[in-house]
C-alpha cells in the first residue's frame, strides 16, 4: 500500500512509543482525522496524560495484546526490533510503518509542506513558523518537537504541513518538502554516518526537493545550498538579515529585518538569546516563501513566548534560580551558557555514542564551569563505559575541572543544597529524563 493511501484506507492505528513528543503529535493528527487510535509506552508521562484525556487508549508497558485489532502499527526509532507489539504485527501481517514513514503519509495529505532540519534550533524555529502561519490564519498542521508555551506540540489544519525533520538514520529523507529549512549541520549523529561528508550530502539531498532555506552563517549548511536556495543570517550577506540589533536586561533582542538588503520591519523577540534572532530569520524566510506578508511573519515571531525545556525556569534551590535547557550537544551547551553568570551546571549526557564521539568537545566546554555530572540517558542504546557519564566525569577531573558525580537524584539534590549558595544560577542541561524528575522534586525541595 502506498503511503498516501494509509490514511484513506485504514481505520485503526496503533503507536508504539506514543509518549514521545513526535509520536504523540502523529497520534493527535490521526485522532483529528477521525481514526481510532491506541498506543503504548514504557512510562506514563505528560504526553500520555494529554492523549488519554483526549480519549486515546494508551497502555503502560509493551505486550502483544496492545496491538490487537490495529490495521497499522507505527513505531519510533527508540523501539527495539524484538518489541512484542512489533512481533505481533509481523506475525499477523499488519501494516508496519516507521515514524518517519507515517510522517511522510501526513505530509502527502497536505497541499504544501515545510520541514525544519538542523542539529540545533529546530524546535524554536518550527514553533516560530507555526505562530506565523496561525497569525496569518492559515489552516496548518504543525508538529513541534517540544511544548510551545501556547500551542503545545501540535495544531491541526488541512492545507499546510509543518514539521521538524530529523537526520538520525537519514529519516528526514522520507520527506519531500516544498520548503526545506537547514539551520546548521554539525557533528551529531555520527554513529549513523561514516563522516561529515556523508552527513552533509544527506542534508544536500533533503534541501534539493523544493526551496532550500539555508543559514548563510553556517559553513556546513551552505554546502547544502542549491540553485533554488534562499539564505538567512546575521554575520554574512544573506537574502534575509538582521540589522540594528539591541538587547534588553533580559537578553531579549530587537532588530530590523532586511529582505534582499532593504529594511522591512522592526521585531521585538519575547525570548532570550541572540541565537533566537537566527531562528526568527529562518522562520521569516520560510514564511515569506510560503506566501505570508512581512507583517504576518513579524506578528507570529512576536507571539512566540518560548518552548518548554528551552531556558525554562523550573524552581529554586536555597533561593537560587534553577533553569532547564534541552542542550545535549557541546555547541548547544556552549550557546546556552553564553549569557550565564557564575552558574553551577548539571549535565545529563544523552546516549553513549554521542558522548564517546564528542568526549573531547564536552570536556572543552564543560571544564569552564563548576559541574555535576548525572548518569547517561541511554535512550535506545546499551551501556558503554567509554561513552558513559562517569567516563566524562573522569575526563573532566583529569583536566582539572571543578566537577562532581551524582549517581542518583537524591545525591544530586544533596549536592545542589550544599553548594547552591556559591552560585548565581543552576542549569539543568540534557535531553534525558532528569528534567521530569527535577521539576517534580523542586516543587517541594525549597520548602524543606
Amino acid at each position: 500500500m502506498k503511503y498516501c493511501r494509509i490514511l484513506s484506507e485504514t481505520e485503526k492505528l496503533h503507536f508504539i512509543g506514543i509518549g514521545g513528543i513526535g509520536m504523540s503529535a502523529l497520534a493527535q493528527y490521526a485522532y483529528a482525522c477521525g481514526k481510532k487510535v491506541s498506543g503504548s509506552d514504557s512510562v506514563f508521562n505528560d504526553q500520555v496524560k494529554k492523549l488519554t484525556a483526549m480519549g486515546i487508549r494508551v497502555a503502560t508497558g509493551h505486550t502483544r495484546q496492545n496491538a490487537r485489532g490495529a490495521d497499522v502499527v507505527i513505531y519510533s526509532s527508540a523501539i527495539p526490533e524484538d518489541n512484542p507489539e512489533l512481533q505481533f504485527a509481523r506475525d499477523n501481517k499488519k501494516i508496519i510503518l516507521k515514524r518517519a514513514e507515517f510522517l511522510r503519509c501526513v505530509e502527502q495529505a497536505h497541499k504544501f509542506s515545510a520541514a525544519v532540519s538542523g542539529c540545533h534550533g529546530k524546535t524554536t524555529t518550527t514553533a516560530m513558523l507555526a505562530h506565523m502561519y496561525l497569525c496569518a490564519k492559515k489552516s496548518a498542521t504543525c508538529m513541534i518537537g517540544g511544548e510551545d508555551a501556547t500551542l503545545g506540540n501540535f495544531t491541526y489544519g488541512k492545507d499546510l504541513f509543518l514539521t521538524e525533520a530529523c537526520e538520525y538514520k537519514k529519516n528526514f529523507l522520507y520527506l519531500t518538502p516544498d520548503l526545506a529549512i537547514v539551520l546548521n549541520i554539525d557533528n551529531d549523529h555520527l554513529d549513523c554516518y561514516k563522516d561529515m561528508e556523508e552527513l552533509t550530502e544527506a542534508y544536500r539531498e533533503f534541501a534539493a526537493h523544493g526551496i532550500g532555506i539555508i543559514n548563510a552563517d553556517d559553513a556546513n549548511a551552505l554546502k547544502a545550498a542549491g540553485a533554488n536556495s534562499v539564505s538567512f543570517g546575521i554575520k554574512n550577506k544573506a537574502m534575509y538579515g538582521a540589522v540594528d540589533l539591541e538587547k534588553d536586561e533580559e537578553n531579549r533582542y530587537a532588530f530590523t529585518v532586511t529582505e534582499y538588503g532593504i529594511k522591512k520591519a522592526r521585531l521585538q523577540l519575547n525570548v532570550a538569546g541572540k541565537h533566537n534572532v537566527t531562528s526568527a530569520l529562518a522562520a521569516i524566510a520560510a514564511g515569506r516563501n510560503s506566501g505570508l506578508s512581512m507583517e504576518e511573519c513579524v506578528r507570529g515571531a512576536e507571539a512566540f513566548k518560548g518552548v518548554k525545556r528551552r531556558n525554562e525556569p523550573i524552581g529554586t534551590v536555597g533561593g537560587v534560580k534553577v533553569i532547564a535547557d534541552y542542550a545535549h550537544h557541546p555547541k548547544e551547551i556552549e550557546e546556552t551558557l553564553t549569557s550565564a553568570k557564575n552558574p553551577l551546571v548539571v549535565f545529563q549526557p544523552h546516549t553513549y555514542t554521542r558522548t564517546k564521539i564528542l568526549m573531547g568537545d564536552f570536556v572543552r566546554v564543560l571544564r569552564e564551569y563548576a559541574t555535576v555530572i548525572y548518569p547517561t540517558y541511554a535512550a535506545r542504546e546499551k551501556y558503554d563505559f567509554a561513552g558513559s557519564a562517569y567516563a566524562l566525569y573522569t575526563a573532566l577531573k583529569k583536566g582539572g575541572a571543578d566537577t562532581a558525580y551524582a549517581e542518583n537524584t537524591g545525591r544530586l539534590l544533596e549536592k545542589l543544597k550544599e553548594n547552591a549558595g556559591k552560585f548565581s544560577e543552576i542549569y539543568i542541561l540534557g535531553a534525558g529524563d532528569l528534567y521530569d524528575e527535577m521539576t517534580k522534586q523542586l516543587k517541594k525541595f525549597d520548602k524543606v
